[in-house]
């Protein structure tokens, strides 16, 4: 779909209701970044499960001087127990890159996906080139590089292999050996900007090869602009898309417990397995959780009253909240930003 002009009627259509808890008597000039620590990743049975975030809890007290900030911080991850070296799927993927393979593919494409699912969070850093538009036709590169299957690996000699390949087969056609390692990383967060009285949850991507549970902690690089924590107690769920990664959301329970009590209740019933994303538009939202797949329906769990809270707002991409055609109308549908959506905060 296109982008719809009319974003007051779209307001009344999906304003949001986001998950978390936690009142706290801060000074409201406060610059908060939260760090969500989300478990590893693995592929799951369904189409949309629960897991749980544990971690610990660190904050840095602060007080903004300015209506805007910005911040670098320090992020390190520290392993729980000794153990035994295994294969570095992460660096294993940045070796492939730094040698010159590329890796040509289609986002839609369900092969891609098993390919990337292979390196598990080394999927993130692979030689990755994009060669089809939209419509799924090649695209100036595609054309070009004269790619006929996806996913197609051109390797340092100017040889190709096309199809899903075994580690060990790339291993072999790059010159590249699987790295062993115990030690962690995670995915750099990269320069951010936290709006006064607009709290911005950061989610962390941390890695262990040998798949051990990791602490993550957090400081501020000048405690007197932003406090910074990572937040603990909540529970996560993963969307497992058919042809696409999964997506991993923290729940906020202790701040929105209507709401999040609504998804957990509807993902432990597996209502959400099978479920399309009925409405997508580029720049704002795209939005499932209808049965019917029309965005006329939901569940037959009745209607809750809207869910808030001051500290949840839809600051960022990638923040899931309730979908309603009115006020205190919320039922299965939900919809997740594109971009920020601040004209949705606080309903």
């Amino acid at each position: 779909m296109s982008p719809n002009p009319n974003r007051k009627s779209l307001l009344q259509r999906i304003l949001g209701n986001q998950i978390a808890t936690q009142k706290e008597t801060e000074d409201p000039r406060r610059g908060r970044l939260l760090l969500e620590a989300l478990e590893t990743r693995a592929m799951l049975a369904g189409d949309a499960d629960l897991l749980f975030t544990d971690g610990v809890s660190d904050e840095i007290e602060s007080l903004n001087q300015t209506s805007e900030v910005a911040f670098a911080t320090a992020l390190t991850t520290h392993r729980i127990a000794e153990g035994e070296e295994a294969l570095d799927l992460v660096q294993f993927a940045k070796d492939l890159s730094t040698a010159g393979v590329k890796y040509f593919g289609a986002a839609w494409c369900s092969f891609c996906t098993q390919q990337a699912q292979l390196f598990e969070d080394g999927s993130e850093f692979l030689p990755f080139i994009e060669v089809t538009n939209p419509d799924q036709t090649l695209n100036s590169v595609g054309t070009s590089e004269n790619i006929e299957t996806f996913p197609t690996w051109e390797f340092p000699d100017g040889t190709r292999a096309t199809g899903v390949q075994t580690l060990e087969t790339l291993s072999q056609r790059s010159g590249v050996a699987i790295p062993q390692g115990s030690g962690p990383s995670f995915v750099n967060v990269g320069n951010q900007t936290v709006l006064t009285g607009s709290p911005l949850h950061v989610p962390i991507n941390a890695y262990s090869p040998t798949g051990e549970p990791l602490t993550i902690t957090v400081s501020s690089a000048d405690p007197s602009l932003v406090e910074a924590s990572v937040l603990t107690g909540n529970r996560s769920i993963r969307f497992d898309l058919e042809g696409y990664n999964d997506m991993v959301f923290e729940l906020f329970e202790q701040r929105a417990e209507t709401a999040s009590g609504r998804v957990i209740q509807l993902a432990q019933q597996g209502f959400y397995d099978g479920i399309i994303f009925h409405r997508v538009i580029d720049n704002f939202v795209i939005q499932g959780g209808d049965p019917t797949g029309t965005g006329t329906s939901g569940s037959n769990l009745g209607n809750f009253a809207d869910d808030f809270h001051p500290e949840l707002q839809h600051n960022r991409e990638g923040v899931l909240s309730f979908a309603k055609s009115s006020d205190d109308t919320n039922n299965s549908q939900f919809f997740i930003t594109e971009v920020p959506t601040r004209f949705l905060d606080f309903n």
